[in-house]
């Protein structure tokens, strides 16, 4: 046994089904209705389509006519969904880069520092700290790259400002992504669109 697609008679996707492992193509799915003088009259109730439905069809739709599955949903309708899809997509992406990693020659060569949510707080926080209290004029902060080092106030507040730059470039490159999506007519465009 293997799956097949019911449709109706306009070929709109309704539902699997099973069907022997050798049937192939289309066929009708027929009731009978008794009419006047005892005859039978054949009703056409929908299709058994026995052909693999491709991905990425939002309503798969039998095309009777090519014989083959086509995108079923209008044209405004799937921009309007492959877009909600895309932003979801960019903000998660903009996420991730966030909060991976950024470089910073505040220590006079070039280190990479982690930027997830815990090293963000870190971060605010150490600079506040050092911002109260004019004692506190150096910290060790943990890199990617070469473990943890010694930061001056200064080094660290122009670390701080990078990590700050980091995140803001990513914001602005999703805000022009996002334009970019919400000026989209179509759904090539869309596609188109890369982090």
């Amino acid at each position: 046994m293997k799956e097949a697609i019911i449709v109706d008679q306009l070929g709109i996707y309704k539902e699997p089904t099973l069907v022997a492992d050798d049937e192939t193509g289309v066929s009708s799915i027929i009731t009978y209705k008794d009419s006047e003088g005892g005859k039978q009259t054949a009703i056409v109730q929908g299709h058994i389509v026995a052909v693999p439905v491709p991905e990425g069809l939002h309503l798969p739709k039998w095309d009777f006519t090519q014989e083959q599955w086509i995108e079923g949903k209008p044209a405004d309708e799937l921009l309007i969904l492959q877009k909600a899809s895309k932003l979801a997509e960019l903000k998660r992406l903009c996420t991730e880069a966030i909060e991976g990693t950024f470089t910073s020659s505040a220590l006079g060569e070039e280190h990479v520092y982690s930027f997830d949510m815990e090293a963000q707080l870190n971060f605010q926080s150490t600079k506040e700290l050092m911002n109260m209290h004019p004692n506190f004029t150096q910290t060790s902060w943990k890199t990617r790259d070469a473990g943890v080092l010694m930061h001056t106030k200064e080094q660290f507040t122009r670390l701080w400002l990078d990590g700050q730059m980091h995140k803001t470039n990513l914001i602005e490159k999703f805000r022009r992504l996002e334009k970019e999506l919400e000026h989209a007519t179509s759904v090539d465009a869309v596609n188109s669109i890369r982090w």
